[in-house]
Parts: C-alpha cells; sequence; structure tokens
C-alpha cells in the first residue's frame, strides 16, 4: 500500500494504470482516496463487488481475472480513442506491457537445512493452512511458502491455476472431480485434498468460463 501511495505521489507523467483491486489487506481505492489518480485506470481483478467504485474512479475497463487478451487489448483500444494524440507512446506503452516478466515456473523453498527446488505444474493447489500458506504437491509432500495468497495469484500462470475462494488456488491438473451443486454452484475436490469446496455461484460461472477457454 505505501508504494502504491508513493507511485501516485511522486509520479504525474502517465497515460495508464493497471492496477489490481486487494493490495494484501487493503484495496487500491484506498490509496486513490488520498492521491486521485490522474489517468485513466484499468482494474484486473478476481472481485466482481467493486465495479461502482472503479468506475467513480477513472475506470476504463474493469477486467476479471483470468484475464481475456482480447479483452486487454480492447481496453487498450478505449484509451487510444479517449487520448488519440498520445497513440504512438500507448503503442510503446503495450508493447512494453507484453514483455514483463514471465509467470513463476519454481518455487525454491527450505527443508531444514536443504534447499528444494518445486515446479509449479507439480503442485496440485496451495492452501492457508493455520498461519502459513503451503503448496501441496503431486508427490505428497507439502511445503511452507513465505508468500501470500494474493502474492501468489499474481504470479503464477493464469492460464494453469485457478483462485478458488480465499482459501485455495487449484492448478488445473489438480482437479479430482467437479460436480454440479444447487444454486448454480459446483463441488470442488482436489488431488490430495480431504475437503470438499464448495464454490459460490460467481466463483462456479467464472470456473466453467475458466475451463472452457
Amino acid at each position: 500500500m505505501e508504494d502504491v501511495e508513493h507511485f501516485l505521489s511522486s509520479e504525474a507523467d502517465y497515460d495508464l494504470i493497471i492496477s489490481d483491486i486487494r493490495l494484501g489487506q487493503h484495496t487500491v481505492f484506498e490509496a486513490f482516496e488520498r492521491y486521485t489518480p490522474k489517468s485513466f485506470v484499468i482494474f484486473v481483478t478476481a472481485y466482481e463487488d467493486y465495479a461502482m467504485q472503479a468506475i467513480k474512479n477513472n475506470g476504463l475497463e474493469y477486467l476479471i481475472k483470468p484475464i481475456n487478451y482480447e479483452e486487454f487489448c480492447n481496453a487498450i483500444d478505449k484509451l487510444k480513442l479517449a487520448i488519440p494524440a498520445n497513440q504512438n507512446a500507448l503503442n510503446l506503452q503495450f508493447e512494453a506491457i507484453n514483455k514483463v516478466a514471465p509467470c513463476r515456473e519454481r518455487f525454491l523453498l527450505n527443508r531444514g537445512n536443504e534447499l528444494i527446488v518445486v515446479n509449479a505444474k507439480d503442485i496440485n493447489y496451495f492452501s492457508i493452512d493455520g498461519d502459513h500458506v503451503c503448496a501441496f504437491c503431486n508427490d505428497g509432500k507439502s511445503y511452507a511458502l513465505a508468500l501470500s495468497m494474493a502474492e501468489l495469484e499474481q504470479e503464477l500462470n493464469p492460464n494453469d491455476f485457478f483462485r478458488l475462494n480465499r482459501q485455495y488456488i487449484a492448478n488445473l491438473n489438480g482437479f479430482k472431480r467437479i460436480s454440479l451443486y444447487f444454486g448454480s454452484k459446483l463441488i470442488v475436490e482436489l488431488k490430495g485434498c480431504e475437503n470438499d469446496i464448495v464454490l459460490s455461484k460467481k466463483k462456479s460461472a467464472m470456473l466453467k468460463k475458466w475451463l472452457n477457454k
């Protein structure tokens, strides 16, 4: 949050902000209350409940994760129409966005005095276990991570991992069974997980869209 507020207070020469909504225990709107954005904002989030606040905070587009590339390009086109004089500069910015760091492929983890490298593809799911976030692997082992669920969601490949709820992020290969439930909800069973996960109606719809793309 402090980094966001520092950026907004010190930087003024920008045409576009791309921001998630949840920033740890806070929302980006809390920073915007102190430092009103001077540009358009494309909001990228896993939550559907902040659309009205987004509109009130220079929201140009409200994209739900996992991000559809075509929808993102359409949002950039909106900005080009809104600020045609800066189109060349925006094209350069868009090219830079496409060159962002790749998604995380592996984790370097501690097990006693030993360092273990775990590939993301070998992790069935991530879950909050007590005070820690743990990675549960397809070999039955689990590892505590020094990352939050929000940080994981940002770093993992959205084509391979889906945020089921506040407690679980699942690998596409980690699904054991998906069952229909009343109220247009789904029940998800993950490999190596003893709990049945009941998704909300909104998350159920998002998961079906993600699985069917």
